[in-house]
């Protein structure tokens, strides 16, 4: 193994002898190394590998002036427990930002600043595996650094784990991008107004389109109660109309047949976003 580059006096990035590029941790482990060199296998504390662009060995490098090393090392220990439950490709920039996540987080609490997450409902219903991996890492917080980060973060960081299984290397990026534009543009046109992309509940609607495209275009299905069309296609039918019109595009589109419950999460944005 040769070190590749020094980022401090505990980290380096080394290449193991498959030509992976490996972070290396440890008190030291950098002192007095240059690029070539055999890093001291002796002082390793922690080792990660995933970082295989020198575009994001420099957000690494970029991160650590920002934050303490401890936890960048939280943030290692949880994209390491997400890859060894979740068993999918993930975007190699995870780790930067659980990490980056993890360090505000903790400032944030340790300052009496708390985040409300609008989401969490959304995230806990439709990515209830990526919420509990939110949840576990919250447990990794706790157990290493003995603070525990509230609720809401668990779905600020399930919402990273959902990202990062289609990140912006994937096609499925840019169709997402498109998809969702032009669902947005179906309610402009069927309103016949403007949309604050500012306001919350913009936010809030692009974001539910972003889970359950994602969730389409990953192939995972959700069955759920038929109860909640039922209601409010009746409260609002405006609302209920225009995702017939959304349905029926993405059926064109992508071959897909919206469910009931799903139809009836979108009327409650739909509604909320177009109310004047």
């Amino acid at each position: 193994m040769r070190i590749s580059k020094q980022l401090n006096n505990n980290i380096v990035i080394a290449s193991d002898s498959q030509g992976r590029e490996v972070v290396l941790m440890g008190k030291g482990i950098g002192f007095g190394r240059r690029p070539g060199m055999e890093p001291d296998m002796r002082l390793v504390e922690k080792q990660f590998f995933g970082l295989s662009s020198g575009t994001h060995i420099q957000q690494l490098a970029d991160l650590l002036d920002r934050i303490p090393l401890e936890h960048f090392s939280l943030g290692m220990q949880i994209v390491e427990h997400v890859q060894e439950k979740i068993q999918k490709p993930l975007n190699e920039t995870l780790v930067l930002m659980i990490s980056d996540h993890i360090s505000f987080a903790i400032e944030r609490q340790k300052k009496g600043l708390d985040l409300t997450n609008a989401l969490l409902w959304e995230i806990k219903k439709f990515y209830p595996d990526e919420y509990q991996l939110g949840l576990d890492a919250l447990d990794i917080v706790q157990r290493e650094a003995g603070i525990r980060l509230r609720e809401d973060e668990a779905g600020f960081l399930a919402m990273h784990i959902v990202n990062a299984q289609y990140g912006s290397r994937d096609p499925m990026a840019q169709d997402l991008i498109e998809l969702i534009q032009d669902v947005v543009n179906l309610v402009r046109y069927t309103y016949g107004i403007d949309l604050d992309e500012n306001s919350l509940d913009y936010i809030r609607f692009v974001t539910h389109l972003k889970f359950f495209l994602a969730r389409i275009f990953t192939k995972e299905t959700y069955h759920g109660s038929e109860d909640l069309y039922g209601i409010v296609s009746v409260m609002y039918p405006k609302a209920a109309a225009c995702v017939q019109k959304i349905s029926s595009y993405l059926r064109q589109r992508l071959d897909y047949s919206l469910g009931l419950e799903e139809e009836g999460y979108l009327i409650i944005h739909i509604e909320k976003l177009t109310r004047q």
